[in-house]
Parts: structure tokens; C-alpha cells; sequence
């Protein structure tokens, strides 16, 4: 019996190269706070501290995306935020000096007018993409510093743990100290690899992150000569087994992994052009 084109496609792929991340996180808490990405009465400006010995899975290498779980409250509506600002560095210091100093000469990972956060479930993770990556140091304190001007759904929670000094807030930027009266310290997952972030990826394949709790993935391509329309997935018996429509413009997807078996899957992207683009992943 001849084996059919997709098959064909298939067992090609199979034996081609497939990007790779490592995971590292610190979870999971089940405190829900607006104190990160939602409040602007109190805590617009925020800073937190993440050792070595907080996180699981950290290895040195380029920070290129950032996760936090949805909280209890504002998840139904996710959120807009005006005017964005990440900036990232790195200590040897385990606290704040002083307890509440905010540390200076950070890198701005990403700066973004108006960023949208959407809607979710609560206790899962979401990804803000990277417009810089951040070369980290796992044998450091990461510095995570987070500013915005307007917050669309200002109750926007996260999730974390209790906090024992890892994290200060104000409400401006020019403070050089913070309260460090906030009880929750959000959980953060980042991919560390050897890539770069979004705004370099315009030469770049087909790129597939596992995000934290290993049921969903990251699916980020560069611009083509057309928008991406489909997500085909096919398994290793080269059958499609999922078809999903790509929103327009789109550069990014996230694909539902929970009601996959383990194994060997394929992910074809097809554009408006004829264009396509392929990629294979484990799922364990």
C-alpha cells in the first residue's frame, strides 16, 4: 500500500528538529490578588523577587515568556492594560534593601501602549510574550518589576503564595521605596532557552512551548505573506485528529493538550497564501 501524502509529511517531520524550552516556575498558591496586573487605586507599580530556591526547574539561559494563573475574581472579563511596562535584572541579594528600596537599572523586556490579558479560568496559567528576552543567571535573585497606567478590569486577580518579603508596590514609578504590605506574592512560570523574543522572531520557524501544567502549548510563528487561517493536528498514525481557525492577524495560539493521549503529534499552520509552516512535539 502506498502511504498518503500526509503520512509522507509526517514521517518527514518526525525526523526533523523541534524547538524546546525549559520550564521553570514558582507554584502554586491559592491566594488571589488584584496587586499585580489589576489594581490602579493602590499597586500600579509593582516588584517581586524570585531565588533560586523559589523555583523549580530554573536553569540559566534567555527569559522569553512570562506566566502567571488566573485568579477568583476578573478572569470572566480578563483585562486591558494601559501603557505596560516589564522590566527585568538580576542580584545577588535575597531582599529588598531596607525592606521596602526598589532595585534601579532593570532591563525593559517589554513596553506595550495598550496590552490585552484574555479571558481565562481560574488556576490556569496565561502567557505574556517577551518583546526582549532576558538573559538569566539561575544562580541569582530574578528582579520582575511591572508598571501600568489604566487597568480595564481593575478586580484582575492572580494567584500566589504567601508573601514573606519577595514583593513591594507604589503608585507611581519615581518612589524609590514601596509597601511591602501585600500578603500575596504571585506564582510565575518562564521559559528559559537559547532563542530571543517576539519583536526578533520575524525569521524564525514554527515554535511550540509547553506552558506550565504540561496540558496546554504555546504555538508562535513569524509573519508570513499571508495570515495564518487553520491549525491542523495530526498524530502519529498521520490522522487529524483536531482542525482549529485561526483568529485574523494572529502571530500566536494556544492549543488545548487535555484530551490528547501521550505521544508524538504534529502541528501544520496553514496561511491565506497556500503557505505553510510544521512542527512536531511530545506530549507526555
Amino acid at each position: 500500500m502506498k502511504p498518503t501524502a500526509n503520512a509522507l509529511l509526517l514521517a518527514f517531520l518526525l525526523y526533523t528538529g523541534t524547538a524546546s524550552a525549559q520550564q521553570a516556575q514558582k507554584c502554586c498558591g491559592t491566594s488571589n490578588s488584584t496587586f499585580l496586573l489589576g489594581n490602579t487605586s493602590y499597586a500600579p507599580h509593582t516588584q517581586s523577587l524570585y531565588l533560586p530556591s523559589d523555583l523549580v526547574g530554573e536553569q540559566s539561559g534567555n527569559i522569553t515568556h512570562l506566566y502567571f494563573r488566573y485568579g477568583t475574581t476578573g478572569e470572566d472579563l480578563g483585562n486591558t492594560l494601559d501603557s505596560l511596562m516589564i522590566r527585568m535584572g538580576q542580584t545577588t541579594q535575597t531582599t529588598f534593601a531596607n525592606g521596602t528600596t526598589f532595585y534601579t537599572g532593570l532591563d525593559t523586556v517589554l513596553m506595550d501602549a495598550s496590552y490585552d490579558i484574555p479571558v481565562g479560568t481560574t488556576g490556569d496559567w496565561f502567557v505574556i510574550p517577551l518583546q526582549e528576552a532576558f538573559p538569566y543567571n539561575a544562580n541569582q535573585t530574578l528582579i520582575l518589576d511591572i508598571w501600568f497606567t489604566g487597568s480595564a478590569t481593575t478586580n484582575f486577580g492572580t494567584y500566589g503564595g504567601t508573601n514573606t518579603g519577595r514583593k513591594i508596590y507604589a503608585l507611581d514609578l519615581v518612589s524609590t521605596t514601596g509597601s511591602g504590605s501585600s500578603t500575596t506574592w504571585q506564582d510565575l512560570g518562564f521559559d528559559v532557552q537559547g532563542s530571543v523574543g517576539i519583536g526578533d522572531m520575524a525569521s524564525a520557524p514554527l515554535h511550540i512551548r509547553p506552558l506550565p501544567g504540561n496540558d496546554q502549548v504555546m504555538i508562535t510563528w513569524p509573519t508570513q505573506g499571508g495570515s495564518a487561517t487553520h491549525l491542523d493536528l495530526w498524530d502519529v498514525d498521520g490522522r487529524c485528529v483536531r482542525t482549529e481557525t485561526i483568529g485574523n492577524r494572529s502571530t500566536d495560539h494556544i492549543l488545548d493538550l487535555t484530551s490528547l493521549g501521550s505521544g508524538t503529534y504534529v502541528v501544520r499552520l496553514r496561511f491565506s497564501d497556500g503557505s505553510q509552516l510544521a512542527q512536531r512535539f511530545v506530549r507526555l
